[in-house]
């Protein structure tokens, strides 16, 4: 079936019926609920993987999957090497599906819910200081159009501390130039006003002029087709490694420099808060 084209090569090697029914009907209750591409498809893929295990090791339905089963393919994953991230990602996952089906009444219940996701130390992001932000602008554009373009994408982000996935969403359209604002959609398609500072404006209008953009895709490639988020973000490594700053700065990092900025100014960490949505 077409709608489920985008998961296919997931599931395709589940033999059991009920196991691909049940991961389809799962799919399409992820996308009502507004779920990013991303999340969408890290679910898929780990239910898809928990649901081949219990398959190979003998398992044809959902209500014969136990607590031990999770924990025999959860160590499995350890040993192959898997990091605590992705192994509580795995967790988060199966947990959602299993509850999503109590919810539906396709089962009545699952031990699995009950399971603990593995702690994850958090590391903060690595924080630019704002000469590492000069450097960038500084040493890693010229004058060619996709200088403009580049340098266009890396002061919006950490003029507006948007995610990447936002910036290769942006359409003309969200841009009030005269109020310097931009109309921002982040999780859940939640909408937000985020001011846009002068250098960033500047750049973006650059950029515009350049190419003759007035509606639709803000940033393009050469072939007009809109950046996707990969892209986006090979450009900035691309652009922050050719400036020799000394530190790794990544989308994430630039964003989480435009909050420690903005609380080293003094701004109420509420107001960080919703602008960055």
């Amino acid at each position: 079936m077409k709608e489920y084209e985008s998961i296919s090569k997931y599931i395709k090697d589940i033999k059991t019926e009920d196991f691909r029914k049940s991961i389809r009907i799962f799919y399409d209750y992820l996308r009502t609920i507004n779920r990013s591409n991303y999340t969408l498809r890290w679910y898929i893929y780990d239910t898809a993987m928990f649901l081949r295990w219990v398959e190979k090791n003998g398992k044809r339905s959902l209500k014969q999957i136990n607590r031990n089963d999770f924990r025999d393919f959860l160590s499995e994953e350890m040993m192959r090497g898997i990091s605590r991230r992705s192994l509580a990602r795995r967790v988060s996952s199966v947990k959602s599906f299993f509850k999503f089906l109590i919810r539906s009444d396709i089962l009545k219940g699952s031990e699995i819910i009950s399971l603990e996701s593995p702690k994850i130390e958090k590391k903060l992001p690595i924080t630019g200081s704002k000469d590492d932000l000069f450097k960038i602008f500084d040493r890693s554009f010229g004058d060619g159009l996709l200088d403009k373009r580049d340098l266009a994408i890396i002061a919006f982000l950490y003029a507006t501390g948007a995610r990447i996935s936002e910036i290769a969403s942006l359409n003309c359209e969200d841009f009030d130039f005269k109020l310097m604002t931009v109309r921002l959609f982040g999780k859940g398609k939640k909408e937000r006003i985020v001011p846009v500072g002068e250098f960033a404006i500047k750049k973006l209008k650059d950029w515009l002029d350049l190419v003759g953009i007035n509606s639709g895709a803000v940033f393009i490639t050469l072939k007009g087709n809109r950046l996707t988020v990969r892209q986006i973000r090979n450009i900035v490594y691309k652009r922050v490694k050719m400036a020799m700053v000394g530190i790794k700065l990544t989308p994430h990092s630039l964003s989480h420099s435009f909050a420690t900025h903005l609380m080293e100014s003094g701004v109420d960490i509420r107001v960080v808060q919703e602008l960055l949505g």
